[in-house]
């Protein structure tokens, strides 16, 4: 029988719960009244539907900036606890969610890269005029989901957020009812996302029928019998195609190029930075999980080790990734396609880091992965936002369009400038101190030969980055009228693309301050 003491500790379980999970409540909330914005409105009002997009994720990020990651009882790892430990069955300890450090970063990087986004809507001309607060809805919908996947400990939840955040945007992508480009492109994502969700679930239900258990720190420390042994090589890279196909990498990164042409360019901007952070977020706490990588099949003196073989997996992946991406942007016209396939190969980039982590690592192992992200989203949005901004003005997406721009947009085609040298990895930009520190990274775990393909690969997207500069600044514009866009956009451009160069100059503080994200 249920005493008193029994429903006082349910109250606190979930108090404790409650608490931790306020952010994602905040946008819970939001996407309804976003949603309410719109059935109870008259008339187009994009202006207030983004302003009551952005202020309730500024209060999501103020109680994401106050929430504490230390544990609020004695028994948990150091800096880092779980919440909705009572609906697995295990009091406090082995919840759904996990609220630290790690996820305190991924959340926080996705919370900006939507915030980014908001303007970009507003100066988009396929969204001028029109009701928006079901756009803003589906845009915060899937940062929710981003959020569940940056923080998921259990299985379920992994899933659960990688499916959330898919279904927003699958319609989001395919927003604007009558471009035929986004509909093509919003059923190819279904399409490949559906394929990638039946294989990481399978996957994912091979692991829990092997370990018995579906939160990720049990799986280290499973025991599995010697006929089960033989099925955990395959699970493993079934479930890596699921976190593949969110981090945009090989060999689910098919659905990549059509769907960033076919999506509006503010969309594919925030598909290019937050769905491929949270992807890395879900895999990297996935992936050190399993610590060493190896399960002991069978007992006593015949029991032996079944190694999972990640650095190998995640290493191929990288290097199949970087090279896939590269190449394939070569031959590339339309510049939002080419950024999708320079987005490959940065999750190969990416990658190249994760393969070189280690369980002795420490916390520290992560910072260049970290600190590469941060370069990354500014500079893959600067330039997804410049993008923006051109091809409202001049309707044109393809390289042709940019030529002259130089004369045309001085201070647009300097910010683009920067943020596609830093994308090449040239100093003095953030590009090349992440770049430098993953090889260092690399290197130091004895993976000169993906050093060496990274190098290698580094210097073949030369050739098209390059490609669009000097379409840029020596080529002659077909059209020679200004290419005129607003103080505060300007201002946004020039926020976004600054720390490109102060950072790369400077780097040493921001490389410290990214070293206390790591997992414990």
């Amino acid at each position: 029988m249920m005493d008193a003491a029994y429903f006082t500790r349910a109250r606190e379980l979930i108090g404790e719960s409650m608490g931790g999970f306020a952010p994602e409540l905040v946008l819970s909330l939001l996407v309804i009244v976003l949603l309410m914005h719109d059935l109870f409105t008259r008339g187009a009002r994009p202006e207030r539907a983004a302003a009551i997009a952005g202020i309730g994720l500024v209060i999501c990020g103020a109680l994401l900036w106050m929430q504490s990651t230390e544990p609020p009882t004695a028994g948990h790892l150091e800096g880092s606890h779980e919440i909705f430990g009572w609906l697995t069955g295990d009091g406090n300890h082995m919840g759904m969610l996990a609220i630290d450090a790690f996820a305190k970063f991924f959340k926080a990087f996705v919370l900006l890269g939507t915030l980014v986004t908001i303007p970009m809507c507003l100066v988009h001309p396929a969204f001028a005029n029109r009701r928006m607060g079901e756009f803003y809805a589906l845009l915060v919908a899937a940062t929710l989901g981003m959020f569940l996947m940056a923080s998921a400990t259990n299985l379920l939840m992994v899933y659960m957020g990688i499916e959330f955040a898919s279904m927003a945007s699958y319609l989001a992508v395919a927003f604007v009812k009558r471009d035929r480009k986004g509909s093509e492109a919003g059923l190819k994502y279904v399409i490949y996302g559906s394929v990638a969700s039946g294989i990481m679930i399978y996957g994912l239900s091979l692991i829990y029928g092997m370990t018995g258990s579906l939160h990720i720190s049990d799986l280290a420390n499973a025991d599995v019998t010697g006929a089960q042994g033989s099925a955990l090589a395959v699970a493993g890279v079934l479930a890596f195609a699921g976190f593949a196909y969110k981090m945009a990498a090989f060999p689910m990164h098919f659905w990549c190029p059509d769907v960033y042409e076919g999506s509006p360019v503010p969309f594919t901007a925030y598909l290019s930075v937050t769905s491929k952070a949270a992807g890395f977020a879900v895999f990297i706490r996935f992936m050190m999980g399993f610590g060493d990588g190896a399960l002991t099949v069978g007992e006593g003196d015949g029991a032996y080790s079944v190694a999972f073989g990640w650095q190998g997996l995640v290493a191929g992946a990288a290097a199949l990734s970087m090279t896939v991406g590269n190449l394939a942007a070569l031959w590339q016209t339309n510049l939002k396609r080419l950024l999708a396939y320079s987005s490959i190969a940065h999750a190969g980039y990416l990658l190249m880091g994760v393969a070189a982590f280690s369980e002795g690592g420490g916390a520290e192992q992560y910072a260049p992965v970290l600190f590469y992200f941060v370069a990354y989203f500014f500079m893959n949005l600067g330039a997804f936002f410049v993008v923006t901004l051109v091809a409202a003005r001049t309707g044109s997406e393809d390289i042709a369009g940019y030529r002259g721009l130089i004369t045309r947009a001085p201070f647009l085609c300097v910010c683009l400038v920067f943020c596609l040298v830093s994308l090449l990895g040239i100093p003095p930009t953030m590009g090349f101190i992440g770049k430098l520190e993953l090889f260092k990274l690399v290197i130091d775990r004895g993976l000169v030969w993906l050093a060496v393909v990274a190098g290698i690969n580094t210097a073949v997207s030369a050739y098209y980055y390059f490609k669009i500069v000097k379409a840029m600044c020596l080529d002659a514009a077909e059209d020679e009228a200004p290419v005129r866009v607003h103080a505060s956009s300007m201002a946004l451009v020039g926020l976004l693309s600054l720390p490109i160069l102060i950072f790369g100059i400077l780097p040493g503080h921001l490389y410290e301050f990214t070293r206390q994200f790591g997992l414990f």
